[in-house]
């Protein structure tokens, strides 16, 4: 369920994005243009990729952003039929940032893993996910809004906000986690996956940086499951 204050309070910390050309997604065989999203409850923008199992990927990052030294604002959104959706910062699921992420309940979990080899993917600390307001599941779909630290650098990767083709990898499941309720439970080996190239930057202004937001008493819903 949406907070009623939720696009009062995230247009105070995020700029709308000025998009002066098509977003570039390339994947390992063709090159599409990418969609312009538009959150109609925030009016938040972000470059958004849709899967051929009709999951959106949607990215936002500040304006003044440099190079493996930014965050990111995350949205998730896919059919209910999906057990969970996977994402992997580099394009790559060995030595990358993982994010899992699947519906419990009427929320959201995201959980932060990490993969040494091609083998099951550990909880990891790597990179925190907080949990914004407008998580949720309905009858038809479940979304997840999250703002991702660390996720921009790990080893010696830096990702780029000014390349015209920062990579990500994706993945999805029917299978739900075999215990939805645990961050770090098990899930099933994915059903189907993808990789792309994508415009990322000045998608959005993000004025505050997670520290900051964690500490302003005056935006109750952040780091909350909604």
């Amino acid at each position: 369920m949406r907070l009623s204050q939720l696009a009062a309070t995230l247009l105070a910390l995020l700029g709308n994005a000025a998009f002066a050309k098509p977003v570039v997604v390339q994947s390992r065989d063709t090159v599409h243009v990418a969609a312009k999203y538009c959150d109609a409850s925030t009016s938040i923008c972000y470059s958004e990729f849709i899967s051929p199992e009709k999951i959106a990927y949607r990215f936002a990052i500040p304006d003044n952003a440099t190079a493996g030294n930014f965050d990111v604002l995350l949205q998730i959104v896919a059919p209910k039929a999906v057990g969970w959706a996977g994402l992997a910062w580099g394009g790559v699921m060995v030595n990358n940032p993982l994010l899992v992420a699947w519906p419990y309940q009427s929320s959201v979990i995201a959980s932060s893993r990490k993969a040494s080899a091609r083998t099951y993917p550990q909880v990891s600390n790597d990179v925190s996910y907080k949990v914004l307001a407008g998580s949720g599941a309905n009858a038809t779909h479940w979304t997840l809004n999250a703002l991702a630290k660390g996720a921009s650098a790990w080893g010696t990767t830096k990702l780029d906000p000014n390349s015209s083709a920062v990579p990500f990898a994706y993945a999805q499941s029917r299978s739900p986690p075999t215990n939805p309720a645990d961050v770090a439970s098990r899930f099933s080996i994915h059903q189907t996956d993808g990789y792309v190239k994508m415009v990322i930057k000045r998608r959005a202004t993000l004025e505050h940086s997670v520290a900051e937001l964690v500490s302003c008493r005056s935006i109750p819903w952040f780091g909350r499951r909604q």
